[in-house]
């Protein structure tokens, strides 16, 4: 009767164990990573009342007759299935879609395995775990490495070296670098030129606005040693002194851009000033200054007569060339035209401008004007230009018609006989007008280069200094454990690799508390992989797995657990009210 008693006790006992365990698996329903347990039971010692036998012919054989002292705790297995994914704003938390854990290692060198990737990464560059142990894989660049004996992962950012603020340019061909007097991030600045008589520069905030005569011709007077009368480059020139005149022009733009911020009083702090100006390759000489808008018409008459106004046979046309050039060099005179007309019974020259055509009157002759006809001209234009220079326009007329008839109807020979006033407009326009586009005016180099100028952004000026992941703009974690980095000045970095591990029996790792397992006999050992091969999961970042404890599941066998309790205390009992029947045959 006593034995009865012991085996109440064995249940109650192995039940209560079970409640532990669901206890702990719901404690855990909200513990990122956990993997839930189950219980079985087992039978334990028989006592035997009678042995098995055999039978023979004449006697059949008895099974053995047993009886148990209750029931113990068999196992407790943990269930290793997929939980699914809570989503969160760290790239460092990672979850494992698929087979494998994580490995973290102590300070003391001992490696665990989780399945809870809450990861951060400490200001040594380490990439922790919530208990300061160290995630291990590869560190730095894992191009081509192998998997292995991992190691612990520290997130290395080189340091960044002394750098001048600086903006690229190129300018008709021609690269260009702008950049701050010294290193720093003072020279991280923003500047605009503008076309102004009077230079000066404004500051608001970090942009600049500078002021200064882009029309000037820097350098025309240094440069205009190498050409000849006729505007052509000099051959035999050395090439030495024409480089050292350009460099000389340069700092003459560079001088100008520097007066114009001064004369603004603009503080932009130590090292930015001087601004400087470099070209790797110098334009040649021909292309530094400006060139002029010009073009010339031929005027013809359509017959030669003599003094009796017959035609002269076998003659050819009198011809009068008549040239216009932009005095102010530029492309602004590119869009001019010259309009030519005569009027009949005008006996002078006028000329007016309107919007961007200048139209020129001559009379239908020129014999009779008071004054030569060049000058004439040139006065008028004078007049319509009103002082404006870029409108002031120069007219060139030869002195000579080749070949013509003089006033007595002779055909001359000698061309200088042969005289504008002789020539007949009205003849030669035949009451029609001449118009003529001006062309070939180009900037000088440095008015092209302060266009192009508009705006510019000094960047990456910067003081060396030591990096840390606090530095990268942004990080992330591909599905193979791969981290990259992108920094500012390094561009895109490899900083290096969380790799996995998987079990053979992976439900039979020690578990050592703090969401952490470690490897045991039945688990076999630790077989290290790229995330994503060789059966291994695939890495999620930004993501933790959840925990896969099935409420409704523990709460059924919270049920079955608790009656099974109140059935074996039921059993101690009866067990009791037996032996006090037993005791009470004394009486």
């Amino acid at each position: 009767m006593m034995k009865s008693l012991y085996s109440g006790v064995a249940g109650m006992k192995t039940h209560n164990q079970r409640m532990d365990v669901i206890g702990n698996n719901v404690s855990n329903v909200n513990t990122t990573g956990y993997k839930t347990s189950t219980v079985t039971f087992k039978d334990v010692y028989y006592q035997t009342k009678a042995g098995a036998s055999s039978g023979d012919a004449t006697q059949g054989g008895t099974n053995p007759t047993q009886i148990g002292y209750g029931s113990s705790l068999g196992t407790v297995n943990q269930v290793m299935t997929q939980s699914g994914f809570t989503y969160s704003d760290s790239v460092y938390d990672c979850a494992i879609e698929g087979e494998g854990f994580f490995q973290v290692m102590d300070e003391s060198g001992n490696v665990f395995y989780t399945r809870t990737g809450v990861f951060s990464v400490d200001s040594y560059g380490n990439l922790t775990d919530p208990n300061g142990y160290i995630v291990l894989g590869v560190s730095g660049d894992p191009s081509n490495v192998e998997t292995g004996q991992s190691q612990r992962i520290n997130l290395h950012v080189p340091a960044v070296d002394n750098n001048i603020a600086r903006a690229d340019k190129n300018v008709n061909g021609y690269d260009i670098t702008i950049s701050a007097s010294t290193f720093g991030e003072d020279g991280n600045i923003s500047f605009t030129i503008v076309d102004s008589d009077v230079p000066y520069a404004t500051k608001s905030g970090n942009n600049l606005t500078i002021y200064m005569d882009l029309s000037q011709d820097f350098g025309a007077e240094e440069l205009a040693q190498y050409y000849d009368a006729d505007g052509n480059l000099i051959e035999d020139l050395d090439d030495v002194e024409v480089q050292e005149s350009l460099q000389q022009v340069l700092q003459e733009f560079e001088t100008a851009l520097n007066n114009a911020i001064d004369l603004g009083g603009i503080d932009l702090g130590e090292g930015v000033l001087p601004i400087n100006v470099d070209m790797d390759i110098f334009p040649p000489v021909g292309e530094i200054l400006a060139n002029t808008a010009t073009n010339g018409i031929t005027l013809k008459t359509e017959e030669v007569l003599d003094a009796d106004g017959n035609v002269v046979e076998g003659t050819e046309n009198a011809q009068l060339y008549m040239e216009f050039t932009a005095v102010t060099p530029g492309e602004f005179a590119n869009k001019y035209e010259i309009n030519l007309k005569t009027i009949s019974g005008q006996a002078t020259v006028t000329a007016n401008w309107k919007d961007d055509v200048l139209t020129i009157t001559i009379p239908e002759s020129a014999e009779g004007l008071d004054g030569e006809l060049e000058d004439l001209i040139q006065d008028a234009i004078n007049d319509a230009a009103s002082g404006d220079p870029n409108r002031n326009i120069k007219v060139t007329i030869p002195d000579t018609l080749p070949p013509y008839i003089n006033g007595e109807g002779e055909l001359v020979d000698d061309q200088a006989n042969a005289t504008v006033a002789d020539f007949d407009f009205g003849e030669a326009l035949d009451g029609n007008t001449a118009r003529l586009g001006l062309k070939g005016g180009t900037d000088n180099f440095f008015s092209d280069l302060a266009v192009a100028l508009s705006t510019v952004s000094l960047t990456d000026g910067r003081t060396a200094g030591e990096q840390t992941v606090a530095d990268l703009e942004t990080v992330q974690i591909d599905s193979d454990g791969v981290i990259y980095g992108l920094h500012s000045v390094h561009g895109r970095l490899l900083l290096g690799r969380i790799d996995l591990v998987t079990f053979v029996n992976p439900v039979g790792l020690d578990q050592v508390g703090t969401s952490l397992w470690r490897e045991s006999l039945a688990s076999g050992e630790a077989e290290v992989k790229i995330a994503g091969t060789d059966g291994s999961g695939e890495i999620v970042s930004g993501a933790l797995e959840m925990s896969n404890v099935d409420l409704a599941q523990e709460f059924s066998d919270m049920i079955i657990t608790q009656r099974g309790y109140q059935a074996n205390s039921r059993i101690i009992t009866v067990s009791d009210t037996m032996l006090e029947e037993l005791v009470n045959l004394k009486r």
